[in-house]
């Protein structure tokens, strides 16, 4: 856990806390259908964490699983998320690749606009 402050025009980081992920046991979300950045964190106790944002509590819910399944291979618990964007491979999924998605979308669109448009003979 990182502390964050500014001293005049310069930014001061100082890290407060350090947790190994070996230790994770799991990830609560708390709440997987409402858009809040609030999760818990359980270790041998329970950390209560605030992100930034709630794309970026699932960014580093899905960062977390890609380094257990890289490294550690643990079955450790995300619970509380929406399975829909917490899967990378999704078509939803949003990690600063939004414009991937609205791209996407609009490719599907438009084939749909020309299918209706092409005259069957």
């Amino acid at each position: 856990m990182v502390k964050h402050w500014r001293v005049d025009r310069e930014e001061k980081y100082e890290i407060v806390e350090k947790w190994f992920l070996k230790d994770l046991e799991m990830i609560d979300g708390k709440e997987a259908d409402t858009d809040n950045p609030y999760f818990d964190m359980h270790f041998h106790k329970v950390y209560n964490m605030e992100a930034y944002s709630c794309a970026s509590k699932y960014t580093f819910a899905r960062t977390l699983h890609k380094l257990n399944m890289m490294y550690l291979k643990k079955d450790f618990k995300i619970v509380n998320f929406d399975d829909t964007y917490l899967n990378d491979d999704s078509i939803w999924s949003s990690s600063n690749r939004d414009f991937l998605v609205v791209m996407r979308i609009c490719f599907y669109a438009s084939n749909l606009l020309c299918l209706s448009l092409c005259r069957l003979s």
